[in-house]
Parts: structure tokens; C-alpha cells; sequence
């Protein structure tokens, strides 16, 4: 048991900030009725464990001043990033299932403070809307350009970004592959599109406005991922990342000789491009930083190059540090990196000379680094995993013991086996990240539904930075949760006429309810309930506080 007691003088209108604590016992499990469509996720984290107990003392004085005491009894975990905690084993994990029943899911993300909404892409050309505050699916598609698509082999629709002012302008981006093409295998239209004016939870897919088009000579390795990112400076430069233009070791039709696309910058495949977009008008341009902006001969939209296919990628909101999963051959799965310290770029991740850290072993194309080339952060044999998906730091508030750490996936897991993985690393700057741990056991099975990891195709992030999972082999969308939920009571506030506002966090749409004692009698009575909003805050206006010097508070999760 450990006791925490903390003693600070604040005036009638101070709010006392308080250190995160989280604090669990007991556990209980609540196993939803058969055939429950989705199993709501705010009814799935009931089932897990959360029961604590966090006081808060507010004794009023005659002199106008307040003493504010606060005493939190539990198992207090401390979300430190020091190198010695980040080198430990990651613990306190979990994951729900959120949505089920879609067919070929490849990615979520959400528009920017929009904490009510996940945006779920399916490769087939629908995006669906799930509702956070009901954990389910919204009956209409927000859009539908299945009509539009060549959906062969790796093509279909495969990557959304939401615009930086989304809120204000109302603008997003698609990759997706349509039919024709230089070698008749497709091509991929990276697109501005607009949500309808009546209905937010509706798209407008007639005013296509296309950025940007290139052919695949293959139907494979198309890439497909774009995002902005959250670096100062970089504002509405879209990313896009592309494959090699498949087949097998960046050679045949349509591949450049000597060298193969992925090392030739006069083509955009096995690329990183970044373009600048203008939101009101949707044209494009080329920001004046990329490597070769001005060029006659070189591609212009090129930020950096030597990738064979990176599916999945993501910026960290925090640092800026782009993090770049690159499915590899038939030997090696990389992580790269880009750090913002080169806001240009130039990086060449060395595909298809090297696989990995190692000269690719195929094909005969194989060779020593080429000049500046950037080796990956990771690397790891197809012992460990045969196709790796690139993930996220994690960012979210859920998970203190997780934030700063890694989180990817691979699609298929070990050699001989079909059966996809959940991996995190750690990366704390230099040439190399550490502490790699297979965390799929911790979350799989499900501990409501027991149901299965089978095919993960993406992570993705909501508005509040938590990690969720789309699993391409069973049609499902997972998040990663704490295996125990909490809720904490951060500032309570005094107010005039003695009342009293009570500030905290919790689970997002969680009801809570807002325990407080007559003084300080040891029985606590509940005076009131409350609904965590979209981002896990919660405050409650006790308006008798002043008839109960020395009160006591806590929250408690609100019984069904």
C-alpha cells in the first residue's frame, strides 16, 4: 500500500495541480450478451479491472485562504522516461475489440481534436465512421469510391490524411489506385476531397481534386501511407509514400537499369515525396527545402528515396521524428528513420543495394552502402517476422507506462507461420533502437470475447494519441488499453458562494460517480454523477462544499 500526502497553501481561485497517479485492484469481468454487436467499448473496459480509491480533503478557513490536501491510496504507477525505465519490460497492457465485420480494413485515424470519431479505411473503398461515445459503427459509410478502384493484388483504397484546419475547411486526402496505366497495372491518384456541407458525417466524393498520379508496372508494392506533419515549419506538406513498383527485387519491366527505381530519382516509385497543398484551392507545389526542387532532370516531389515498399509510417506528435516501416525482401524487415533536425530530407534508405543492415541477398543486386546511405533504426529476420507494418509512438494518456515507446506490427509473424505480431522498441536517439519486445501475448487473446489476432494491417491513432490495431484477416479493429482503467481527481477548485469545482480525468465517455464524505466522517456518499468527455476530462460543481468543512472526494466508476 502506498500513502502519498501532500500539504499546499492556494488562494480562493487557485487550481492545484496534481501528478498523474494511477491506481487499480480488484478485478471484475462482465461478459457481453452473445452476438452484441461491436461489444461497446466503453462497456468492454468495464469489464476490466478499476476499482481505486482517491481522496481529496478541502478545508476552508475563516482567514479566506484554503488548504487543499490530497491523499491517493493504491498502487501508484509513475510514467518516468528515463533510460533505466524505458530499458525495463513493458507491462499494463490489454486490447478491445472495438469493430468487427469489415472486410479488408487497412488503417484508422481520426480528424485533429476530434475526439468523438474514428475514421476506419477499407481497402475495397469505403471509410466508416465509429462513434466513440456509443462504440458503434455509423449505419452510413462516410464515403463509398469502390466504383473508382482497381482493388487487385495490393491496390484499392490505402491511405487518409485529414487536413491540418480540417475543422475550419473541411478538407482530406486519399491514396487509392484506379484502372490504366502505363503498363496497365494502375494508377495511384493521391487526392483532395471535402466533406459534404449538410452532413459532417458524410463526404462529398464529386469534387475530386486530384494532387498528384503515377503508374505501377506491377500490382504490388504500391506503398499507399500519406500524412502531415506536426513539425514547425512543415505546414501542409503532405506526405506520400511509395513502393518500388513491385515485382521482385526492383527489377523488370518498368524498373530503371542500372540501379532500379527505389535508387533512381527520376522516377517517383520507392519514394518518399512531399508536395505542398494549398487547402483552399487544392493545387500543389513543391516546397523549396526538397532535395531537388529546381531540378529539369530530377523529380521534384522526391523528399527521400532507396524504399522497397513502405506500407506504414507515422510522424511522433511529440518529437517530429518520422518513422518509416519498410516490408522487405526476401531476407530482412527495416524500421527507418528521418529526424527533424534535416527538415529537407535527401536520406537514402539504400533499397535495392541493401535489405536491412545487410546487402540484399537476391537477384544479384546486392551491394555495399551506397554513399550517405541511412542505415535503419531496426532491423530483423524473417525468423522474428516476414512483413513488417509499421507503427506509432505512443503519445496517449491511458497508458502512462507505454508513452514514449514504439508500437508496430508485422503482418504474417515468423517464418512458416501466418499468424501476425505486435512488437514495440524503444528509440532514444543515435543510430540504433533498443529494448525490442513481442508484446502480442499481453494482448491476444482479448480478455472480453477471447477473440484472436490474425492479420494486422495498420495501427493508427485517434485524436488523443491511443493505438489501435486493424486486423485485415478477420475484419476487426482492436485498441490497445490498459488492462485496469482509473480515474483520477487532479485540482479541486474552490468557488465563490463555498462551492467547489472537482477536476479530473478518466476514460473517455466513461460515467463516473463523485463520492464525498460530511466533513471528515469516514463514510462517503455519492452526490453526483458525470461523463467523461472526449478527451478523458470530467469536472463537477459541488455547490454544498461550503457546508462541509474538510471534505473528503473520490470518483468511482458509475455501477450499470
Amino acid at each position: 500500500m502506498d500513502l502519498t500526502v501532500v500539504e499546499d497553501r492556494v488562494g480562493a481561485h487557485t487550481a492545484l495541480e496534481v501528478n498523474e497517479r494511477i491506481d487499480s485492484a480488484a478485478q471484475r469481468r462482465v461478459i457481453p450478451e452473445e452476438g452484441q454487436p461491436g461489444a461497446v467499448l466503453a462497456q468492454q473496459l468495464k469489464e476490466l479491472d478499476r476499482e481505486w480509491d482517491i481522496e481529496r480533503w478541502l478545508e476552508m478557513r475563516g482567514d479566506g485562504m484554503k488548504y487543499i490536501r490530497w491523499i491517493c491510496f493504491g498502487i501508484c504507477i509513475l510514467a518516468l522516461c528515463s533510460s533505466k525505465i524505458c530499458a525495463q519490460a513493458v507491462s499494463g497492457l490489454s486490447a478491445v475489440r472495438v469493430a468487427f465485420g469489415l472486410t479488408q480494413p487497412v488503417f484508422v485515424t481520426a480528424p485533429p481534436g476530434d475526439t468523438r470519431r474514428l475514421f476506419i479505411v477499407r481497402q475495397t473503398g469505403q471509410v466508416h465512421i465509429l462513434n466513440l461515445a456509443t462504440g458503434k459503427l455509423n449505419a452510413t459509410a462516410f464515403l463509398d469510391i469502390h466504383t473508382r478502384l482497381r482493388t487487385s493484388g495490393e491496390q484499392g483504397l490505402l491511405g487518409m490524411a485529414f487536413d491540418p484546419n480540417y475543422t475550419t475547411n473541411g478538407k482530406f486526402y486519399l491514396n487509392f489506385t484506379v484502372p490504366g496505366g502505363t503498363w496497365g497495372n494502375g494508377v495511384t491518384h493521391v487526392s483532395q476531397f471535402q466533406v459534404s456541407a449538410g452532413n459532417p458525417d458524410v463526404a462529398n466524393t464529386s469534387n475530386e481534386k486530384i494532387l498528384l498520379t503515377f503508374s505501377h508496372p506491377e500490382a504490388n508494392h504500391n506503398g499507399g501511407w500519406i500524412g502531415f506533419s506536426p513539425r514547425t515549419g512543415d505546414d501542409h506538406n503532405l506526405y506520400i509514400a511509395t513502393g518500388d513498383g513491385g515485382s521482385e527485387n526492383d527489377q523488370g519491366i518498368g524498373h530503371i537499369e542500372p540501379g532500379g527505381n527505389a535508387q533512381n530519382n527520376t522516377t517517383l516509385l520507392g519514394k518518399m515525396l512531399r508536395i505542398h497543398v494549398n487547402p483552399t484551392t487544392g493545387m500543389a507545389s513543391i516546397p523549396s527545402n526538397n532535395p531537388f526542387f529546381g531540378s529539369n532532370t530530377l523529380r521534384q516531389e522526391i523528399w527521400a528515396f532507396g524504399l522497397r515498399n513502405p506500407w506504414r509510417n507515422s510522424f511522433d506528435r511529440q518529437s517530429g521524428r518520422m518513422f518509416i516501416g519498410d516490408v522487405g525482401g526476401d531476407a530482412r524487415e527495416e524500421i527507418d528513420l528521418q529526424r527533424p533536425v534535416n527538415p529537407g530530407g535527401g536520406e537514402n534508405y539504400e533499397w535495392r543495394l541493401r535489405e536491412g543492415k545487410i546487402a540484399t541477398s537476391t537477384g544479384g543486386v546486392g551491394g555495399p552502402r551506397p554513399p550517405g546511405g541511412v542505415d535503419p533504426i531496426f532491423d530483423y529476420p524473417h525468423s522474428t517476422g516476414q512483413c513488417v507494418i509499421g507503427g506509432y509512438v505512443y503519445r496517449g494518456n491511458q497508458i502512462p507506462a507505454l508513452r514514449g515507446t514504439y508500437v508496430f506490427a508485422d503482418y504474417l509473424g515468423p517464418e512458416l507461420g501466418s499468424q501476425g505480431k505486435i512488437f514495440t522498441l524503444n528509440y532514444n536517439g543515435g543510430t540504433t533502437a533498443s529494448n525490442f519486445q513481442n508484446i502480442t501475448a499481453k494482448l491476444f487473446p482479448t480478455k472480453v470475447g477471447g477473440y484472436l489476432l490474425k492479420n494486422p494491417s495498420s495501427l493508427g491513432e485517434d485524436a488523443n494519441g491511443e493505438l489501435y490495431i486493424t486486423d485485415i484477416g478477420n475484419g476487426n479493429v482492436y485498441k490497445i488499453v490498459p488492462p485496469t482503467t482509473s480515474a483520477h481527481i487532479d485540482t479541486v477548485r474552490a468557488l465563490p458562494e463555498g462551492h467547489a469545482m472537482v477536476e479530473g480525468s478518466g476514460v473517455p465517455f466513461e460515467a463516473y460517480t463523485i463520492e464525498a464524505t460530511a466533513g471528515l466522517a469516514p463514510a462517503f456518499c455519492p452526490i453526483g454523477t458525470i461523463t467523461a468527455e472526449g478527451d478523458g476530462r470530467f469536472e463537477f460543481e459541488d455547490i454544498y462544499a461550503g457546508n462541509f468543512p474538510e471534505r473528503q472526494y473520490r470518483v468511482t466508476p458509475r455501477t450499470p
